[in-house]
């Protein structure tokens, strides 16, 4: 089991959503190490999306963050449109080892979005983990690669 991040997690129902979904506990730093912040939340693990996601009112607390280059986008409308991605440092803490964690920095950065819920994106998932998800028993496992 040494090589899992997350082992056999229940999925989680948040606020506001309308189903059980794999959620991580996620922290933030600014790569500037000028601030020293605790900011932590709920990301859910989405598949469909392609860049990692995070919730601006977290972000916030940190800026000013470097910024990325922009990159296009498609909303759920299915509008593209130009937007900037912003430089940090993610951690995701392990399950069921709390004191485990893992640390990332996006290659093209991240997403600001209004939703309090980031979302884990292609970006992490298909260039550093192997997921395995039992929806009938509603876990799921992450395994580093």
């Amino acid at each position: 089991m040494e090589d899992f991040l997350i082992h056999n997690k229940p999925y989680e129902k948040q606020k506001g959503t309308a189903c059980f979904a794999p959620y991580v506990d996620v922290s933030i730093s600014a790569l500037t190490g000028r601030k020293s912040e605790d900011v932590s939340f709920k990301a859910r693990i989405d598949t469909g999306a392609d860049i990692t996601c995070i919730p601006s009112s977290n972000a916030n607390v940190l800026m000013p963050l470097l910024m990325g280059k922009p990159v296009l986008i498609r909303g759920h409308d299915g509008g593209v449109k130009r937007a900037r991605t912003h430089l940090m440092i993610l951690s995701i803490h392990g399950f069921a080892d709390a004191l485990q964690s893992k640390a990332y920095r996006p290659d093209r950065g991240v997403l600001l979005t209004d939703s309090d819920i980031g979302l884990i994106g292609m970006d992490i998932v298909s260039k550093y983990w192997k997921i395995t998800f039992d929806g009938v028993s509603q876990r799921f496992s992450v395994e580093c690669v």
